[in-house]
């Protein structure tokens, strides 16, 4: 029996959304080490996503800024189709692309910010990924990551109802793609990390409340950014994964 290795992943394709800064940025730049050519993809402030594209040229990888609202589905579709016709198409998709739960406008409603989270991060996810499929059914070859969070599994506060049901929501997404996509040799699985520390948890947590929140977690501490891209990475070079859950929260939670 021949032995399968993982797969390079040299010269596909990677779409990043919500690839500016945090977990996004960290994705899109592990990609770019594995001779991905990247599209760093943001919603707003493209000129952030520019710093993290030419950071990636910097250091010889290949990596492309593109603004694109993921819930505006003509903006999405003019996304896939100006990739398709400038690299001849999307081989990967990380559906990183999520509204802060602890950025949300005094002004807006209760129904209003439950449409626009949702919109974001659970119909954004199903758009990009359905125009992944598109064209990745075409080679024969594709790879779906949804990026979701162990507040998928836990009971949530008043204020992070519409947060949780997004990130449950992706992982229907991750089944359906895993299932249809497998003809195709189409992969789609979820990454689901805890507490992560990026750039900006100081915004949202004063000292004294991350050691609280680490104090939870089993293994005391938050994830780094490059460990949730070491569990994409793997997901996306195992061709023999599909339809899982990774979880990555410090033993927060215990999923089957």
């Amino acid at each position: 029996m021949n032995r399968i290795r993982m797969e390079s992943l040299k010269n596909k394709v990677a779409l990043v959304t919500g690839s500016s800064q945090g977990i996004g940025r960290e994705i899109a730049e592990a990609l770019a080490r594995e001779e991905c050519r990247v599209a760093v993809v943001c919603a707003n402030h493209l000129e952030k996503a520019e710093e993290v594209a030419e950071r990636i040229r910097k250091q010889g990888g290949i990596a492309f800024a593109e603004r694109c609202d993921v819930s505006e589905e003509e903006e999405v579709r003019d996304l896939f189709r100006k990739l398709k016709e400038k690299e001849g198409g999307v081989d990967i998709l990380v559906n990183n692309a999520r509204l802060d739960p602890w950025k949300r406008k005094t002004e807006m409603s209760e129904g209003e910010w439950f449409d626009r989270v949702l919109g974001v991060n659970l119909k954004g996810a199903f758009l990009c990924s359905r125009e992944l499929f598109e064209q990745a059914k075409e080679k024969k070859w594709g790879r779906i990551v949804n990026i979701s969070s162990v507040r998928a599994f836990r009971p949530a506060e008043p204020d992070m109802i519409a947060y949780g049901i997004s990130k449950a929501g992706m992982h229907v997404l991750t089944r359906t793609w895993a299932q249809n996509g497998a003809p195709y040799g189409i992969t789609a699985n979820t990454v689901a990390p805890g507490m992560v520390v990026t750039e900006n948890i100081h915004l949202r947590l004063t000292p004294e409340k991350y050691r609280e929140e680490s104090s939870a977690i089993p293994l005391g501490r938050g994830a780094s950014c490059e460990e949730i891209a070491d569990a994409v990475l793997f997901v996306l070079k195992n061709g023999y994964v599909t339809g899982e859950t990774i979880n990555i929260n410090g033993g927060m939670y215990y999923a089957p």
